[in-house]
């Protein structure tokens, strides 16, 4: 069940929609862009999917900010982003 947590967290931003009318935050636009610009990642197709997954994401509760520095600092190491994403996200 662990190793499909990475896949449902990825389907879950990409196919969740955030509210058009919503604003996304300067976190949620500075972790797309180290995950999309910088680092390439494979699980975002486009910029805009991340940022509305991304948006939603926060809605929920997840720690954006703390995310961010941690995404940061795995410097694009894939094992290390989703180490974030269990760490800061929704995923228990």
């Amino acid at each position: 069940m662990r190793a499909l947590l990475p896949l449902l967290l990825t389907l879950c931003l990409t196919a969740c929609p955030a509210d058009s009318s919503s604003s996304t935050s300067a976190d949620c636009q500075d972790l797309c862009d180290e995950l999309v610009e910088s680092c390439g990642y494979g699980a975002f197709p486009r910029f805009e999917s991340c940022l509305q997954g991304c948006s939603w994401y926060e809605e929920q509760g997840a720690d954006v900010a703390n995310e961010l520095a941690c995404v940061q600092d795995a410097s694009c190491d894939t094992f290390l982003i989703v180490e974030c994403e269990h760490e800061y996200g929704l995923v228990d």
